[in-house]
């Protein structure tokens, strides 16, 4: 009798979980658990690699789990695998030789519910083959059915059935669950007034969870507020948005301009807003090097003596930038208010309206984008089209479509100083962290030079407040 492995790992895999709850693997760990308890094959609890939401049937699809699985065979630092069931760990062809050539000659075992292979032993190796290429037909025939069956469906202009609601929706997602569709609603004008996500997912767990309970996030938030379904659309088989032939929640037109700010606002990789707790943090900055400025205690032996000061990040910089946080915030909050309630001002700021034209014309931009370089991709398919045209191409995409985030966003800064117009001081101090941040990033760069004074006072003659064009 064969001794057992030295070590084992564990593999579980989920293909889909609208959620992204983690429950059913956990279920597959406890059952794979079992499985190796049975056999008195040791596992290590080092090698327990999960993969959430992630198909196995398309070669290029990313499973971080299933690779960190293949290093660890390949590092010798597990001899066997443990699965709840073999399509769980290979549903193509292409992935059973990958693994057969990491695990080449180290005698890997592979054990499920179902049975136990040797990826060292020829006969085990012909029925796993035979096992994966049933597998991927299987898979082959289940794509033709789900594409098919959505074929109808958009025919019919109807909505998803089964799964789980989306939240605004009954579980029929046609009709509207009143108390949800209402947050959405208020959740899209918050994104045009210029609040952030993470202002915006806080106000939204303040009221509501996620259809499943779940707390609101801000990728949560942004995934639910970007579907379609919402403005009463959804997509074919091409990828293009369609009329359903339910009641939206939001507009059509409202939900494309408040999806093409969230897009620019994932594709701008700036300082997340829920870490940021002062004001002028990495707002202001430092008037030599240009870097961010953030606060931090300075002066004092005690605590209490302490006190928050915005200083440099640039940790190379030599002229040791800082200023007293409250006294910089006062001197802002002072020149903000004021701007905001200038009659001069007020009368140049041009009135805003929603744009749904340039949204309309981004997502179309981005249809064609996505075709294209799905053609790059595969151009070994394409033998007649120049990969230089084709590169060009979507060059162009990329740039008409960030000038059109451009315009979007400038629109939407307009709205949040048209929001803010008229301020008072009480009023300030009551609006949201990130919206205050949003208002004077939006009319405001601010440099802060050293001061060659020192001790108590604030000389504003050190900061250089310019005003950032908003009537263009």
């Amino acid at each position: 009798m064969r001794a057992p492995p030295k070590r084992a790992g564990i593999y579980c895999r989920l293909s889909y979980a609208e959620d992204g709850s983690e429950e059913k693997v956990d279920r597959q760990e406890g059952d794979c658990r079992k499985v190796g308890d049975r056999m008195v094959w040791p596992i290590s609890e080092y090698h327990v690699f999960k993969d959430n939401n992630k198909s196995a049937w398309r070669r290029n699809r990313n499973r971080p789990g299933w690779d960190a699985m293949l290093r660890a065979i390949e590092l010798g630092e597990i001899d066997a695998i443990i699965v709840y069931h073999g399509d769980r760990l290979i549903r193509q062809p292409y992935d059973l030789e990958k693994l057969i050539n990491v695990a080449d000659s180290k005698g890997v075992r592979i054990a499920s519910a179902t049975g136990t292979r040797d990826l060292d032993n020829p006969d085990d190796r012909f029925v796993l083959r035979i096992e994966a290429a049933q597998a991927c037909r299987e898979s082959d025939n289940t794509s033709r059915r789900v594409l098919r069956g959505h074929e109808a469906r958009v025919a019919r202009r109807a909505p998803r059935k089964g799964g789980r609601r989306g939240f605004g929706f009954e579980p029929d997602n046609r009709t509207h669950r009143v108390s949800e569709a209402d947050v959405l609603v208020d959740a899209a004008d918050l994104v045009l007034a210029g609040q952030t996500n993470y202002g915006v997912t806080q106000w939204m767990n303040s009221v509501s969870t996620g259809a499943n309970g779940a707390p609101w996030t801000s990728s949560r938030f942004t995934r639910v507020m970007c579907r379609p379904a919402n403005a009463g659309l959804l997509r074919d088989n091409d990828g293009d948005l369609v009329r359903g032939d339910w009641d939206p929640i939001i507009d059509p037109e409202t939900w494309e301009l408040v999806r093409t700010i969230l897009k620019t606002r994932t594709d701008d990789h700036g300082v997340y807003e829920s870490s940021v707790k002062y004001l002028l943090s990495y707002i202001a900055r430092c008037g030599y090097c240009q870097a961010g400025l953030t606060a931090k205690r300075r002066g004092g032996r005690s605590e209490e003596r302490r006190i928050m000061a915005y200083r440099c990040t640039n940790p190379v910089c030599t002229n040791r930038v800082s200023r007293t946080a409250k006294l910089l915030d006062a001197y802002i909050i002072g020149r903000t208010v004021n701007l905001l309630n200038d009659p001069e001002f007020l009368s140049r700021l041009p009135g805003v309206e929603k744009n749904p034209a340039v949204s309309s014309e981004i997502a179309a931009l981005e249809q064609r984008r996505i075709k294209t370089k799905k053609q790059l991709e595969n151009l070994a398919d394409f033998p007649e089209i120049d990969a230089a045209i084709v590169a060009r191409s979507l060059g162009s995409f990329e740039r008409k479509i960030a000038e059109l985030r451009g315009q979007v966003a400038e629109t939407s800064r307009q709205r949040l100083l048209g929001r803010m117009a008229g301020v008072t001081r009480e009023l300030w101090d009551d609006t949201p962290l990130d919206v205050r941040r949003s208002t004077v990033r939006s009319l405001f760069t601010i440099d802060v030079m050293r001061s060659p004074a020192r001790g108590p006072g604030f000389d504003p003659a050190f900061v250089e407040v310019r005003l950032v064009d908003v009537f263009e």
